[in-house]
C-alpha cells in the first residue's frame, strides 16, 4: 500500500477528533506502532495538528469533515460523472490536465483534493495547501470559440466565488481583485489559476484551479507574505465543508455556461458591485515598469481600465500585478 493510502487511512481513523492509542491504530491498519509514529510525523508535515498524550494516544487538534462525493453531489445536484474526490495530490490542475489527455471529460468536471503537495498560484508562487481544512478544486471547461473567448474568464470565476460567499454564507465585505483573487475585508481568501491550451480544432481547453481558505491553520499561514483570512473567521458557526463545496461547484458550472454563451459583457455590471479597487488609486506592475493611476473598473471584455494622466487606458492579463497605490506589498 502506498504511503498516501496509509496516511489517508490514518486520517480517517483520527477524523472523529477522539484519542486513539498507537496500539489500536496499528491493529486497525495492520502495521507496527513504530510505523504509526512515522505516519504521524508525515501528517504533521502536511499541516495536520496531531496531539500525542502519554497513556491516551493520538488525536487531531480538531475533528475534520473529510470530503465526501455523495454529500457534495447532494448539494450541487450535478451528475456523479462530474466529480472526483482525491485525498493527497501534487496539484489538482496537473491531475485534471493529465486526465483530460486520456479521456473526454464533461463540461464542468471537477477534481477536489484534501491536500496538495505542489499547489501553485500565479507566477509560480506556492499555494499553501494543508490537509482537510481548505478547499482545492480544479474544473475542466472547453471553450469552442478558442483562446479569444478566454479574455475575462478568471474574472467570471472570481465573481462566482464571491457570490457564493455573499449569497450562500451571508458574508459581508466580499470583493474581487483583477484578475484572479477574492477578498473578505481586504484580506485574501481565494485565488484562481487557469491553465489554457489551444486544441487542434481551434477550441481551447481550460483547467480552472481554485484554492479557498476555509480554516487556515496559523502554522500553515506563517509563510504567506500578504494579508489573508479564511471563511470560518467570518461565520458564527463552523462551515459545512461538503455542502459549501457542492454549492461552489454548482455556481461555477452555472457561471461558466453563461460565460460561454455570451462572454464577459454580461458580468461587467456585476463586477462593479464587487470590484475591490473601483475608483481607487492603484499601481500596476508591468515587469520592471510601474504605472500609477485611478482604477475605472473593467470593460466588456474584462480588460482593466485605469485612468492615467487624464486618459483611460486598457490593460490585459499576463504578468500585470495590481496593488493599492499606497501599498509596499500586497
Amino acid at each position: 500500500m502506498k504511503i498516501e493510502q496509509r496516511l489517508e487511512q490514518l486520517i480517517k481513523l483520527l477524523s472523529d477528533g477522539e484519542f486513539h492509542s498507537g496500539e489500536a491504530l496499528g491493529q486497525a491498519m495492520s502495521v507496527s506502532r513504530a510505523a504509526i509514529n512515522q505516519y504521524i510525523e508525515k501528517l504533521n508535515e502536511l499541516g495536520i495538528d496531531v496531539f500525542s498524550v502519554s497513556g491516551k494516544g493520538y488525536r487531531l487538534a480538531t475533528a475534520i469533515e473529510l470530503l465526501n462525493a455523495e454529500d457534495i453531489l447532494a448539494t450541487s445536484q450535478l451528475p456523479e460523472s462530474m466529480l472526483n474526490v482525491s485525498s493527497i495530490v501534487g496539484s489538482t490542475n496537473d491531475d485534471l490536465k493529465q486526465l483530460s489527455d486520456i479521456q473526454q471529460l464533461p463540461q464542468g468536471y471537477a477534481i477536489l483534493a484534501e491536500a496538495q503537495t505542489q499547489g501553485r498560484g500565479r507566477r509560480g508562487k506556492q499555494w499553501i495547501s494543508p490537509f482537510g481544512t481548505n478547499l482545492y478544486i480544479s474544473l475542466y471547461w472547453r471553450l469552442e470559440e478558442g483562446l479569444g473567448r478566454a479574455m475575462g474568464l478568471s474574472l467570471a470565476v472570481g465573481l462566482a466565488i464571491a457570490r457564493v460567499l455573499r449569497e450562500q454564507l451571508d458574508i459581508e465585505h466580499v470583493s474581487v481583485k483583477w484578475p484572479n483573487d477574492v477578498y473578505i475585508n481586504n484580506q485574501k481568501v481565494a485565488g484562481i489559476l487557469i491553465d489554457i491550451d489551444s486544441l487542434d480544432d481551434g477550441s481551447a481547453r481550460c483547467v480552472i484551479g481554485i484554492g479557498i481558505n476555509l480554516t487556515l491553520p496559523e502554522t500553515a499561514a506563517q509563510s504567506i507574505d500578504q494579508a489573508w483570512t479564511d471563511v470560518n473567521s467570518h461565520l458564527p458557526l463552523p462551515l459545512q465543508r461538503n455542502r459549501f463545496a457542492g454549492r461552489l461547484h454548482q455556481y461555477l458550472v452555472s457561471t461558466l455556461k453563461e460565460y460561454e454563451n455570451s462572454g464577459f459583457a454580461q458580468f461587467a455590471s456585476l463586477w462593479r458591485q464587487y470590484d475591490k479597487f473601483d475608483n481607487k488609486p492603484v499601481r500596476l506592475l508591468l515587469g520592471e515598469r510601474k504605472v500609477d493611476g485611478l482604477c475605472r473598473g473593467v470593460d466588456d471584455t474584462g480588460a482593466l481600465l485605469v485612468e492615467v494622466d487624464g486618459g483611460v487606458k486598457r490593460f490585459f492579463g499576463g504578468e500585470i500585478s495590481v496593488r493599492s497605490a499606497d501599498a509596499t506589498s500586497y
